[in-house]
């Protein structure tokens, strides 16, 4: 079957596909659908909860987490076992719920239509389920239909058909009948219509050559199908600590098991000494820590009418160093309006304006933003820019009442209306393509009015010429030959406008470090004129359109995407291939739109994010929903993301602190032969329970003020940089020193359940005091107010009071093996504590604040 039907005339089209003007018979519709099978998309299978609940598991994390409670069960150690379980528990409900709601809420979004197209069969117009059309079917198609299927247009009354969702074109496009040429883009082939694109004029017939997934729609879906889904950068550095973790603790441990047992301990004692270092270095709450900041981040997202579907796109946001943005309905508004007019005498061009003009309006008493004009793109445009000039549509049409019409047609490109006028004449109005309008004027009028003509579609405008002539014979016809000698009254210039807010967030990315590429299927000129006054680089030099691309390798491409701002005519393999190489260059991509023709690049970049009113193509595919369709939003979760990555670095400095003091503290008791300072079931308590109100607390941090002004990091930049593991290890090392030091003071004059009290306790205090180091690294805790997260400082209290529970309580007692302690022994270890919190703030400043406000500075030639 010819793959070219744009090329083929009509004749030869209805003979290839065996088809005829009056359709098929019943019989080969029934023979069709056998063999081509439902006109529908293969639609992938919504996760049900238990998958969900089952991808909650798949973390390095995890099963480190599971592995430890496997081996406490073993040894009987029930307590151990059950705060680890706990954890794992608390994390899974926590991303379950959260990614189950995302889910369900994604379900409302979802058209739970069934449509209906009208098609000719056997003769006889019928209606029937758009699933059921196959090819050589005879489409019905008028105003407000959604096509069914791709198809050969075979007759055609001012059909115009809204192609934006499929190839990213603002302006409606004019269908015909006539066949274009081999090689001609999908955007210009005005003899062929396609699936998922609207009629938004006229009325027409077309010929089905194409159903379900071997349309032009079908194609992207499985281009969809077929892009691989790569993982975040921050589940790479996730993955990646969690096995630098796991080598550390699996090293550190059969290091002390083996020194232990030539050290002439007995190997069984040596083994559950190394299960309670490998449980030391286990940070148990950060999975739970980074869900509950991922779950927060969610929903002050979703407060600002966006629906995050997966909760770790809340930090990639963050990390987003390029937006790939469709223009459509993202940069602009995705409607037309008349921007501009031409014209000496203003009233008279919107008059006309109105009168040639088949657009309908409701109810003219209310406010000119709450009218529902309802027409073609072209024509609500000229109608709404005449009721912006004061002209009552209801009162102008009965003082020049419409006696004959010349409709518009494609080929001819212009409309023709024959009015009532004053003083008892009549007068032609015209109104249409200013190169057809101008041949029916005076030659004064097609010198001036052309060279204007040609200025503003340089500007990206859709132009439009409006004429007229006064008759003084009483004519109730109008024909073609009654149009001339007509006066030029005005040229309007129209276009789909820019959002409000699209500049200004353009310039918030830009001073944030992020870069906005614009992407759109329009012609080069309209595209650049957007991009001049979005605030994008805008000249040709900067512009690329998708046959220029296609003549490049990936590698020549690649050594010039980052040139390019602007991307023009161009279609969804070329999406794909500008996110891929953005990200040759490490950047981190996020990609914007609403069209199926967005869809690959959503999934193929970093991050999609799909505009609420998009297609359902879109939508699912991304990671990431605007319901209000503000750019602002956008910003907004930039600037989010980064406060979860700040926040997700203080929570894994903070608890890997508490990690490697414990870790170090056991491992120079076993090498020195002392006994443990710390049980198991200490350190499951101190990391999950004091440390834990503290830990979500640092979730709940609002974000530093200057978190915008910092570049977008690095994709390959790790959790824990160079800086924070000298922060991490200083601290731990300060820490270790001086628990050391007391356990040496104290092992030889007092009981081991005395010893292990304090340090238990020693340990806890100090976690609490120096969260407040961990609050900002950008800055000293004697430059912050400490009680600016009043959850944190509600979770530090709540801290100590658990441990003085702890220490108090019989039953704790008997659980961790510990006794009471006196007062004096609190406040020593409170002293203590601050001590260490503010020889911790001074490294803190050399280490991080200090390097970090000289790599600030501007470099110098």
């Amino acid at each position: 079957m010819p793959q070219h039907f744009h090329e083929l005339s009509k004749t030869q089209v209805l003979r290839s596909l065996g088809s005829s003007a009056k359709g098929l018979s019943d019989q080969e519709v029934k023979a069709r659908q056998k063999k081509y099978g439902a006109n529908e998309l293969p639609r992938a299978k919504a996760a049900g909860w238990l998958i969900i609940l089952l991808r909650q598991f798949a973390s390095p994390f995890m099963y480190i987490l599971l592995f430890a409670a496997g081996v406490s069960l073993f040894f009987n150690d029930y307590v151990d076992a059950g705060v680890i379980v706990a954890a794992i528990v608390v994390n899974t409900l926590v991303g379950f719920i959260q990614e189950f709601k995302a889910s369900k809420a994604l379900e409302h979004l979802r058209s739970l239509v069934h449509p209906v197209v009208r098609v000719r069969r056997d003769g006889i117009d019928m209606s029937v389920a758009a699933r059921t059309v196959v090819p050589g079917d005879i489409l019905l198609l008028e105003a407000g239909d959604h096509v069914a299927a791709d198809a050969r247009m075979i007759e055609s009354i001012s059909l115009e058909s809204d192609e934006s969702a499929l190839t990213g074109e603002s302006l409606p496009i004019v269908k015909d009948v006539e066949p274009v040429s081999v090689g001609t883009v999908l955007a210009e082939r005005r003899s062929m219509i396609y699936a998922g694109t609207v009629i938004t004029g006229g009325r027409g017939q077309a010929i089905v050559v194409a159903t379900g997934i071997e349309t032009e729609l079908g194609k992207i879906a499985r281009l969809v199908s077929e892009t691989k889904e790569e993982k975040t950068p921050l589940q790479v550095q996730l993955s990646r600590l969690a096995k630098f973790l796991t080598v550390i603790f699996v090293v550190a441990s059969l290091f002390i098991f083996v020194i232990g047992v030539v050290g002439g301990r007995s190997a069984f004692e040596m083994f559950l000494t190394s299960v309670a270092l490998a449980v030391a270095a286990v940070p148990e709450g950060l999975l739970v820590a980074v869900t509950v900041i991922f779950a927060i981040g969610m929903q002050r997202i979703l407060r600002r009418r966006a629906l995050v579907r997966k909760l770790v796109a809340t930090e990639t946001l963050g990390s987003v160093s390029v937006i790939c943005t469709d223009k459509t309905g993202t940069i602009t508004e995705a409607r037309m309006d008349a921007t501009d007019l031409v014209a000496d005498d203003k009233e008279l061009a919107h008059k006309i304006a109105l009168l040639c003009n088949d657009a309908t309006v409701s109810d003219e008493s209310k406010e000119l933003q709450q009218l529902k004009i309802q027409g073609s793109p072209t024509e609500s445009a000229l109608l709404r820019a005449a009721l912006s000039a004061g002209l009552v549509k209801s009162e102008t049409e009965k003082e020049h009442k419409r006696l004959f019409e010349i409709p518009f047609d494609s080929k001819y490109k212009y409309m023709a209306t024959l009015n009532e006028w004053t003083d008892g004449k009549q007068a032609v109005l015209v109104k249409g393509a200013p190169e057809r309008v101008l041949e029916f004027c005076d030659k004064s009028d097609r010198s001036k009015f052309l060279k204007q003509a040609e200025e503003m579609t340089e500007r990206g405008l859709r132009v439009l010429a409006v004429a007229y002539r006064e008759l003084k014979t009483d004519n109730r016809q109008l024909k073609t030959d009654d149009l001339h000698d007509l006066t030029c009254v005005g040229l309007f210039g129209l276009r789909d406008p820019i959002r409000p807010d699209a500049k200004e967030t353009i310039e918030k990315a830009k001073a944030a470090g992020v870069r906005t590429v614009m992407i759109t299927g329009d012609h080069p000129d309209t595209a650049i004129a957007i991009a001049r006054e979005a605030g994008l680089s805008s000249d040709r030099a900067h512009t690329m359109t998708g046959q220029e691309l296609d003549k490049m390798s990936d590698d020549e491409f690649a050594k010039q995407v980052t040139k390019i701002a602007v991307y023009a005519r161009v279609e969804p393999a070329h999406k794909v291939r500008i996110v891929q190489a953005w990200r040759t260059h490490g950047a981190v991509v996020a990609m914007t739109g609403d069209g199926v023709n967005d869809a690959p690049a959503l999934k193929t970049a970093d991050i999609g994010v799909a505009l609420g009113n998009g297609t359902e193509v879109a939508k699912e595919t991304a990671d990431m929903v605007l319901l209000d369709n503000a750019l602002t939003t956008i910003v907004a979760a930039i600037e989010q993301g980064r406060v979860i990555f700040d926040n997700i670095r203080k929570v894994t400095a903070y608890l890997l602190v508490d990690s490697f003091t414990e870790m170090v503290l056991i491992g120079s008791a076993v090498m020195f032969g002392l006994p443990l300072p710390l049980l198991p079931a200490h350190i499951l308590w101190i990391n999950l329970i004091t440390d834990g109100f503290p830990n979500v607390a640092l979730t709940l941090e609002p974000g530093e003020p200057d978190v915008m002004n910092e570049p977008p990091r690095p994709r390959k930049e790790p959790i824990l940089n160079k800086h924070m593991k000298e922060l991490i290890f200083l601290i731990g090392i300060l820490t270790d020193i001086g628990l050391l030091g007391i356990f040496l003071w104290l092992i030889g004059a007092h009981d081991i359940e005395y010893v292990r009290t304090i340090m238990f306790t020693a340990i806890a205090i100090d976690s609490l005091l120096y969260v407040f180091a961990i609050k900002s690294f950008r800055r000293s805790i004697f430059k912050t107010n400490p009680f600016s997260n009043k959850w944190l400082v509600g979770g530090v209290i709540a801290g100590f009071l658990l441990q003085i529970l702890a220490v108090t309580h019989p039953f704790f007692q008997h659980i961790f093996e510990i006794v009471p302690l006196h007062l004096t022994d609190w406040l020593l270890l409170l002293g203590i504590g601050c001590v260490k919190l503010i020889a911790i703030e001074i490294a803190k400043y050399f280490i991080i604040i200090k390097k970090h406000a000289k790599e600030k500075e501007p470099q110098h030639a």
